[in-house]
């Protein structure tokens, strides 16, 4: 692994560059909320916050974690600046496509447990989709996202540019496994393996080992040195 480095202020965004960011997205139109960082925004557009997890977002630019668009615009950015600005359907959530929009027998919904009502929304053929009317024993579905042909208003502020690489492995636990922090994690490197001591309470949460899987591979991706990941979990009479 690199030396660590300083994480003062000032650094600059770029292409691969980890970074934590706040941002709020909106439906430019009707002022909808579509995503958000910030607890104050979701409680101000009546969004349910005590099971979230408000916190500045992690990305690494161009790995596509983000909208592109918003990775994008993050570009040459410094730390603590902030941008608003509009993305356009064809940069968020594509344009709507009328050949999306279907008729269906109403029968071949009748193994549905939900009442079918306009504004449903439906798993068909494993597509997402949502009810737009119901008429004559047939429905009309709509494949297209939600939020296709819809500008976005975006405002960003990016938090923090991550250089130390051990920063980064934090970072990347964080945004993968939310329980994890520096303070009930140990992460140490010997020889080119990059060993993590995860806590007790992540053991048996659902899909623990696809998630660990992903970490590894993002860590032996981004962080320089780094060979083998090896994660330790302890067990002792107290369990």
């Amino acid at each position: 692994m690199a030396e660590p480095q300083a994480e003062g202020a000032g650094k600059t965004v770029e292409q691969g560059s980890f970074v934590e960011v706040d941002y709020t997205l909106k439906v430019k139109e009707t002022g909808e909320l579509v995503d958000t960082t910030v607890e104050e925004v979701a409680r101000g557009a009546g969004v349910e916050t005590s099971a979230g997890l408000f916190e500045p977002r992690l990305t690494v630019v161009g790995k596509g974690m983000l909208l592109r668009a918003v990775e994008e615009e993050m570009l040459g950015m410094r730390e603590e600046e902030i941008k608003t600005f509009e993305i356009p359907p064809e940069k968020a959530f594509g344009q709507r496509d009328p050949n999306k929009v279907k008729v269906i027998p109403l029968r071949r919904l009748k193994d549905v447990d939900q009442p079918i009502t306009v504004g449903t929304r439906l798993v068909i053929d494993g597509k997402d989709c949502v009810v737009r009317s119901i008429s004559s024993g047939r429905v009309q579905v709509d494949f297209n996202h939600h939020l296709a042909g819809k500008t976005l208003i975006c405002d960003l502020r990016v938090r923090r540019v991550i250089t130390d690489d051990l920063e980064k492995v934090y970072a990347l636990l964080h945004s993968r496994i939310p329980e994890v922090n520096r303070s009930n994690t140990e992460v140490r490197v010997e020889d080119g393996k990059l060993v993590v001591k995860l806590p007790r309470e992540v053991y048996l949460i659902s899909g623990i080992q696809l998630i660990k899987r992903t970490v590894a591979k993002e860590i032996l991706e981004h962080v320089k040195g780094v060979s083998k990941v090896v994660f330790v979990e302890e067990w002792d009479s107290d369990v």
